[in-house]
């Protein structure tokens, strides 16, 4: 009885819905940050305070300043932040070494705050010495932000590689965590997932890599919220009228430990954000 109910529903949800609802084959091919942020900004009125950690060469942050945000910029590497200086002239005031794995750093950082959105892009996170080190890093990440705040980060994941390897560069360390340690991060946050979007950058062969590297990336818009507490007596259901909620079976996830046997690592120049 619940089956045949359940496939009645299920049809008469497909067959009563607009055929522009579902395009299962489209799929967006590219977005825009700045859309991305300006409407987040709009419909959860979210101010301007922008904090760039692993900032690098300055590029996104100067863009930041361009659509008229009030920048923060920071990397460990003094000499990024003289090249984003030199290549940047307007960020001269705006720039701080930080490491955002030290709660030193992290701390000198909020008393400049609080910052409406807080961007950690170009797998900053990544750079962590272990996955206890990363979960530090978002947790840092999470406590800049003021409590309505955006948060935009980038994060390589072991399950975007073939074989779920624990790593993937061979010259500079670094973790990749796994979808289920993502999971954990954003439950333990109390974030909402806004948005999220598959990146990736095609490395051509190298002397030290005879093939085609793909760094694959998420990059996810999350947003900090104060949860708010229901009325008492009030429990209100966020699932459509049209949908049954039914409890999802648990799964486990796979977490990265250590790489496969016959793992090829890439090697290319990057400096620890």
């Amino acid at each position: 009885m619940r089956d045949a109910r359940r496939r009645r529903e299920i049809r008469d949800y497909y067959l009563g819905i607009s055929p522009d609802e579902i395009t299962s084959h489209l799929t967006p091919s590219s977005f825009d940050l700045w859309d991305s942020v300006a409407r987040y900004r709009r419909e959860l009125q979210i101010g301007a305070r922008w904090l760039e950690i692993g900032g690098g060469m300055g590029d996104l942050a100067a863009a930041a300043l361009d659509h008229g945000y009030d920048v923060l910029m920071t990397d460990i590497q003094a000499e990024l932040l003289d090249t984003a200086a030199a290549r940047h002239p307007r960020l001269r005031t705006r720039l701080r070494r930080a490491d955002i794995f030290d709660a030193r750093d992290v701390a000198a950082l909020a008393a400049q705050g609080p910052f409406s959105i807080v961007a950690a892009v170009g797998a900053v996170l990544n750079h962590a010495r272990d996955q206890s080190e990363l979960a530090h890093g978002f947790d840092h990440l999470v406590a800049l932000g003021e409590p309505s705040s955006l948060l935009v980060v980038d994060l390589m994941l072991s399950e975007m590689f073939p074989g779920h390897p624990a790593s993937v560069w061979a010259d500079f360390l670094h973790v990749l965590p796994g979808f289920g340690d993502l999971a954990r991060l954003t439950r333990a946050s109390g974030l909402h997932v806004l948005e999220a979007h598959s990146l990736y950058h095609r490395y051509p062969p190298t002397a030290t890599f005879d093939r085609e590297f793909d760094e694959r990336m998420l990059r996810l818009f999350f947003h900090k919220r104060i949860p708010a507490r229901p009325p008492r007596g009030a429990a209100r259901s966020l699932v459509r009228e049209s949908r049954r909620a039914r409890p999802a079976p648990r799964r486990r996830v796979p977490s990265p430990a250590s790489d496969p046997p016959g793992t090829r690592r890439a090697a290319r120049r990057r400096s620890r954000a």
